[in-house]
């Protein structure tokens, strides 16, 4: 934060800048510079508890937050009777130090400042210091601060960790179009949920949070309303809404998938289809392999790895050009060598292809074996947009030398051997080393 020594103008700009949450993160810093003893926090000769009667601002900063507790317990007293900017935020941090005495004096002190409008510039720096586990008056603080006039700026904390809390903390003052107006379209879902819940445990507006809440929001909406509304939502967009609209179902004597097999096709019902549905299915799924929509593919796609795990039908869309729908093949072929052949799948990893396909092609063969695996990383340290992949994968490899207990093919060693001039020297004799051929070429 500092690589200077501190000065006025710094302390000037951080205050300035608005967010008072950072003066935990600066108090952090000078801490750990004076544990780790640079230079420029040796407080111009101030070793002692003595700061003088009228210490300098940065001096005085310093102090706040040094590693010696006697430093900050005299920093406290002179910060008691300063009218500068950041004062009462240095204060409020000592709140929560981790030495009793200097919490007990700083309290007080910090109270005595907090009048309404302090309390509102200090509230996303309260909402930080929470998290320091040393006891509950931080917390105590911010819900005697929850006021309805300071409602607004309590619920705008820009940190997400303080924000949520701070939703969870302030659910009894919000009315009830509140709750819902949060619930319905907050950008955060966990405090959507939060709110939703709230409004659920009072069976109050299950239709609207059915209709546009929180995806487990909804789905316990769902556990709220009648058979038939289970039934409307067999199809829903989302996987959570969707699973319980089938288990209601089901414990009503139903069947999702007939309702699936009737029903006009939309991404809700392929995916339901392929979730609830039997090996019968197949044909219906393996028709959306072609679809126009890659959405449509990859669901399909996915729905075939349980109803039809041996589909010849998906092997071709290994060069589908949708990275979304490869990223269902891959895991569709996983496991299954029958399905797709090793020549093959190096023909994937050729300049000309996609870099998704590339990808594919380079993940199902190092699932194959330990020495493709290693023959497949040398092959792409030539290709510039995996070299990296291939890098980190070749060190994991080298690591896990010792739990090799198989050999190559003479011809694959040959292969192996061929492409070490493009692996560092170091890694290169390692693998001459393990290359049976190799060591039996030697001896």
């Amino acid at each position: 934060m500092f690589e200077t020594p501190l000065t006025v103008e710094d302390l000037d700009a951080f205050a300035a800048a608005g967010d008072t949450a950072r003066w935990a993160e600066f108090d952090q810093v000078v801490r750990s510079a004076s544990w780790t003893n640079q230079s420029w926090y040796r407080f111009r000769g101030h070793e002692s508890r003595d700061l003088g009667r009228n210490p300098a601002r940065e001096v005085l900063a310093e102090a706040a937050c040094h590693g010696n507790g006697h430093m900050r317990e005299t920093a406290v007293e002179r910060l008691a009777v300063s009218t500068d900017p950041e004062a009462l935020p240095l204060l409020l941090v000592r709140c929560v130090d981790w030495v009793r005495t200097i919490r007990d004096r700083a309290r007080p002190l910090v109270l005595s400042k907090l009048d309404e409008p302090a309390l509102r510039e200090m509230l996303p720096l309260i909402g930080v210091l929470r998290r320091r586990q040393v006891d509950e008056w931080m917390t105590t603080l911010f819900r005697q601060a929850l006021t309805p006039r300071l409602l607004d700026a309590v619920l705008a904390l820009n940190d997400r960790e303080s924000r949520r809390w701070a939703h969870r903390e302030a659910l009894e003052l919000l009315s009830r179009e509140r709750l819902l107006d949060i619930a319905l379209r907050d950008n955060d879902f966990v405090v959507r949920a939060l709110c939703g819940n709230v409004l659920l445990d009072r069976g109050e507006c299950v239709e609207e949070l059915l209709a546009t809440g929180a995806p487990k929001v909804r789905m316990r909406a769902l556990t709220l309303l009648g058979h038939d509304v289970a039934v409307a939502r067999l199809a829903d967009r989302a996987s959570a809404v969707r699973s319980m609209a089938q288990a209601l179902v089901l414990k009503a004597g139903g069947d999702p998938a007939a309702h699936y097999r009737t029903t006009t096709v939309s991404s809700g019902v392929l995916a339901g289809l392929g979730e609830t549905g039997t090996a019968a299915d197949a044909g219906r799924l393996e028709r959306h392999l072609i679809d126009d929509r890659p959405r449509f593919r990859a669901l399909a796609v996915r729905g075939l790895r349980r109803v039809a795990p041996e589909s010849t039908a998906v092997r071709p869309l290994l060069t589908d050009p949708s990275p979304a729908v490869t990223r269902q093949v891959v895991a569709f072929l996983r496991g299954k060598p029958a399905l797709v052949d090793v020549p093959a799948l190096q023909g994937l990893l050729a300049a000309e292809h996609p870099l998704h396909t590339r990808r594919a092609g380079a993940a199902l063969l190092r699932d194959r074996d330990t020495w493709l695996r290693l023959h497949t990383d040398l092959t792409l340290l030539r290709d510039p947009a995996l070299v990296a992949d291939a890098q980190q994968d070749l060190h994991v490899w080298l690591q896990h030398s010792a739990a090799r207990y198989t050999t190559p093919s003479p011809a694959l060693a040959a292969q192996i051997e061929s492409l070490l001039p493009l692996a560092p020297p170091v890694a290169a004799r390692e693998i001459r080393f393990a290359l049976p051929q190799t060591r039996n070429s030697r001896a």
